[in-house]
């Protein structure tokens, strides 16, 4: 199944990539719902470098662990506003994830996350849960950058 949440957020595309790019971002933006934990606690301190396997263990407000979750950056292309990742883990065998992103007015993009889940029987579930998460992730981003272009 596909899940496809999308939003408007208030920067330009040049200050999204400086934000997007660093991995303390996707703590920020998951919190408090979810929380990665490094398996190599060094592993998230740089920006994401494509095809690296990054191996998280993840957790449900900090708190109930989900087993290890493994992302993959496929593509980082900042000519095509594009990240595509191929992501794993304990109750989703596919959490493949494309964030794109364009210019939709002045000091505004139009911002999508497209995630593909295939978590057999549990994929109807995971797929509402993605559609809540991602939402809050969206308000998160929003957060994030009206406190980081203040």
């Amino acid at each position: 199944m596909i899940a496809r949440i999308s939003t408007t957020l208030p920067c330009n595309t040049d200050d999204f990539w400086d934000i997007i790019i660093k991995p303390n971002s996707l703590q920020y933006v998951t919190s408090p719902v979810i929380k990665f934990k490094p398996i190599d606690h060094q592993s998230l301190e740089s920006d994401w470098i494509p095809n690296k396997l990054y191996i998280l263990q993840i957790y449900l407000f900090n708190i109930i662990p989900l087993g290890n979750h493994n992302i993959e950056l496929k593509e980082i292309d900042r000519s095509k506003n594009i990240i595509k990742s191929e992501e794993t883990g304990l109750l989703a065998r596919v959490w493949n994830h494309t964030i794109t992103f364009s210019p939709s007015g002045k000091n505004e993009i139009h911002y999508v996350d497209e995630i593909e889940i295939q978590a057999g029987i549990l994929t109807p579930v995971i797929w509402t849960f993605a559609h809540l998460f991602y939402r809050h992730r969206q308000r998160r981003w929003k957060k994030l950058l009206a406190d980081t272009m203040s």
